[in-house]
């Protein structure tokens, strides 16, 4: 797979998160139920979190956010640093103390690995093909030897056993073997 100039300067955008600390974890998701405010992150799968919208890493330096985005193609991982993008019906979950995230509190980012996946599309209409090379999922590595994934995919029902990719979501956990089971990761 080539990557192209524009692939390689994202990859070095998040180059900057390696050896910042992360303080705090939070999920923005839209506002289902403004009235009466419910988290709709948790997933049949215990250890597995689903958020519509992003995830937010305060480290002791930058603020982090990992969102899906259509840089590439829709819808693979983003990436902003100190300009979150909140919408009106958005609310936060602090998450820092769930089980998922309460290991990683205080560690360093020692490095990530980013997964490109490559989707074609044929127009039928006008005979025309393309290719395109996005990011589908990153493992991000801590100083604890622990590491966390985030996926650009999620469950279509509730009770699916895998996750579907190219959706407006994103999927987490720390478990690697159910990330390979459920599709998060290849």
């Amino acid at each position: 797979m080539n990557l192209s100039q524009e692939h390689i300067d994202f990859e070095n955008k998040i180059q900057q998160i390696v050896g910042l600390t992360l303080l705090k974890v939070e999920y923005l998701e839209i506002d289902y139920e403004p009235r009466n405010p419910i988290p709709y992150y948790k997933s049949q799968f215990k250890e597995i979190d689903t958020i519509d919208f992003s995830i937010i890493l305060q480290t002791d330096k930058n603020k982090i956010e990992f969102y899906w985005d259509g840089q590439f193609y829709q819808f693979g991982i983003g990436i902003r640093f100190n300009e979150i993008n909140e919408t009106a019906t958005g609310r936060k979950w602090d998450v820092s103390n769930d089980d998922l995230w309460e290991k990683f509190i205080g560690q360093k980012i020692e490095n990530f690995n980013l997964t490109w996946e490559e989707v074609r599309t044929y127009e039928e209409k006008r005979g025309k093909s393309d290719k395109f090379i996005y990011p589908q999922d990153i493992r991000i590595n801590f100083s604890n030897n622990k590491s966390i994934f985030i996926s650009a995919a999620g469950f279509l029902n509730e009770d699916d056993n895998e996750v579907m990719g190219l959706l407006d979501n994103l999927t987490v956990t720390d478990n690697e073997s159910l990330a390979r089971q459920v599709k998060m990761i290849t």
